[in-house]
């Protein structure tokens, strides 16, 4: 069987459910980073301009967008389809996705309502 046909509906369950997996990681590294940064007596997160803090935090949230928009959509495409013998996983990819991106758009957007930056 191969994996390098993605026109294949069970190739894409497959791929679906491996890039939202692998999309949680880098989401929670984001978490944790802002969750670090967080200052509940201020309502703040507080980051150093000129550290690395914010370079890492996008491309963090980054690498969780890209791959949980893709297996979501990969999972959404062949989820229905009669010759995918495996719609567990493309329902799984879709919903894991879905949930992932999510969270990341909700991280995201707190992150620019509650920033602060303080001069180096």
């Amino acid at each position: 069987m191969s994996l390098k046909n993605i026109r294949r509906f069970d190739v894409q369950a497959r791929y679906a459910l491996v890039l939202s997996v692998l999309s949680v990681a880098p989401m929670g590294g984001a978490v944790i980073l802002a969750y670090r940064n967080y200052h509940q007596e201020l309502a703040q997160i507080i980051y150093r301009q000129g550290s690395l803090f914010l370079p890492l935090f996008g491309v963090l949230l980054l690498l969780s967008m890209v791959p949980s928009a893709l297996g979501m959509l990969l999972g959404w495409s062949s989820a229905g389809q009669r010759r995918n013998d495996m719609p567990a996983r493309s329902w799984t990819g879709f919903f894991l996705g879905g949930t992932v991106l999510t969270f990341d758009l909700i991280l995201g957007i707190a992150f620019w309502m509650l920033r602060l930056q303080q001069p180096a």
